[in-house]
């Protein structure tokens, strides 16, 4: 019989007990949601020798192997620090990151990988109050649903429009999924109210009546998922990406100084409120400009 202590202190390394006694799955983490040709090739070969010769994927992105026996795991751990992979990935800290294919996706506004990956280099597995996500996405189509997220990161694009460069053909209407923009008795509307910050009408208008404004990224705090959801609240800037840094380090100071004991980001700002938040937010970023 394994003893619940040691079954909590691999917990804490990302390996996980099965409801199959004396079995885990070992949770293998990406970097960005990417693994190379040959870190898979090693992972199916060690699926093969260790476990049933099959990997999950999680919904972090992440590779897991299960049906370990609890007697190989330290040969397997040795044999992952061989391929040049990790595990890890729980505990009250922040989780892996997830990053959308905004890199090479044809919506995507600026390189999710890239920054993902960074912020994961600096990030993964700080110690924070509680479990911490962050996810980013490359457009607002939001596929990896950014906002469900204690940390969501998400690519805008704001237009502008000159009504005076308007030639009223309506080429803009055609790639606007939210009908934000629509030719009504021969004349272009714009309803801002209902744009979502995608800019491809600017894309696609040739008379540049439909112009780029501003680019950036929206942050949002405090999203779950789980037992009892909730949709993060949305800081007032718009962020650019070598900003973005600084800025959780300053979202997980303030997170840090705010917070109760277990308490994630969600339950902080349904305690004290989103402005309060960011008022605390702003003075940290004040400090270290």
């Amino acid at each position: 019989m394994i003893k619940k202590e040691e079954i909590a202190n691999l917990k804490a390394q990302g390996i996980l007990a099965q409801k199959q006694d004396g079995y885990f799955s070992v949770r293998i983490l990406s970097r960005a949601g990417n693994f190379t040709a040959e870190q898979l090739s090693d992972l199916a070969k060690l699926s093969k020798k260790y476990g049933n010769g099959y990997l999950g994927a999680t919904t972090r992105l992440a590779i897991e192997i299960p049906w370990i026996k609890y007697e190989d795991i330290e040969s397997l751990k040795e044999s992952l620090k061989e391929a040049n992979l990790d595990y890890g990935g729980t505990g009250k800290k922040v989780r892996p990151l997830v990053a959308c294919k905004g890199t090479v996706c044809q919506h995507g506004i600026y390189d999710t990988q890239k920054l993902c990956g960074e912020l994961h280099d600096k990030y993964f597995a700080y110690d924070l109050p509680s479990k911490t996500k962050i996810t980013l996405v490359g457009c607002p189509n939001n596929c990896a649903k950014a906002n469900t997220n204690d940390i969501g990161i998400v690519g805008q694009v704001y237009v502008k429009f000159n009504e005076d460069k308007c030639k009223n053909c309506g080429l803009c209407t055609k790639p606007c999924r939210q009908k934000s923009v629509q030719i009504i008795d021969k004349k272009l509307v714009w309803n801002k109210e209902e744009c979502v910050n995608c800019g491809k009408c600017a894309e696609v208008c040739p008379f540049g009546a439909m112009e780029v404004d501003k680019e950036g990224l929206a942050i949002y705090l405090g999203g779950r998922m789980g037992r009892g959801y909730r949709f993060g609240d949305r800081l007032a800037n718009l962020y650019q990406e070598n900003e973005i840094e600084q800025l959780i380090q300053n979202i997980f100071d303030t997170y840090e100084q705010l917070a109760n004991s277990g308490e994630r980001i969600s339950k902080v700002l349904e305690r004290i409120g989103i402005e309060t938040f960011e008022k605390e937010l702003l003075k940290k970023a004040c400090k270290n400009i």
